[in-house]
């Protein structure tokens, strides 16, 4: 498939940047992409909550008070959830809420959601090397307003480019990844996808299956 390409200024080039069908045009999984999804979002969870129930609780385990003859309520020993600085009942304890993904699924569902960008024509190629002699905001906001980008984008350049990435920082509807960094979780909550043109060749071999690279090997 070949697809448009822009210049910083907006302008479209008289080349056009050539997409791998097997990696943008293939027919997206909405249940592969939600089970990733999910499965990142999780995985950011620190799952460190805890709290002290009766038994951890440093104390004395005397009774407070003679059980009768007082005519007030029964009381245990000041470890109990019902007074303060007690345990606490059924409260939170430190857990993991990783879930694993294959691989393979987790490369489908970035295909899918770069298919998809591709299909609802909010994925642009920008003809340009990512290479900034110094950081600047204003020059990367000029590029974004030729772009004619107005919400939210993902911009992913072949490698981390310092300046580059310090000229983003401040614009809050424009986050840069690098190829390497490209994940479900990124593409779906971005309305725009921005690929250098440069970045294509990287993000096509990290996709394309191993079947595929060993077909080509040989």
């Amino acid at each position: 498939m070949n697809i448009d390409c822009y210049t910083t200024k907006g302008i479209l080039t008289k080349s056009k940047a050539k997409l791998d069908d097997s990696v943008f045009a293939i027919t997206p999984s909405e249940d592969l992409v939600h089970q990733v999804f999910i499965s990142q979002r999780a995985n950011l969870r620190a799952g460190t909550a805890s709290t002290k129930n009766r038994a951890k609780v440093i104390g004395s385990t005397r009774k407070i008070r003679p059980q009768k003859g007082g005519g007030v309520a029964r009381k245990g020993s000041i470890k109990s959830p019902l007074q303060v600085g007690g345990g606490v009942t059924f409260g939170p304890s430190p857990k993991s809420y990783a879930k694993k993904i294959p691989k393979k699924m987790n490369l489908k569902a970035l295909k899918s959601m770069l298919s998809d960008k591709v299909a609802s024509k909010k994925l642009l190629i920008l003809d340009f090397d990512g290479q900034f002699t110094e950081p600047s905001t204003k020059k990367f906001i000029s590029i974004l307003t030729s772009l004619k980008i107005e919400s939210s984008c993902l911009i992913v350049t072949k490698d981390h480019n310092r300046d580059f990435f310090l000229s983003a920082r401040n614009v809050p509807k424009a986050k840069l990844i690098s190829a390497e960094q490209l994940s479900v979780s990124d593409l779906l909550t971005t309305d725009w996808v921005i690929l250098l043109k440069n970045t294509i060749e990287v993000i096509e071999l990290k996709l394309r299956t191993q079947k595929s690279v060993k077909k080509e090997s040989k």
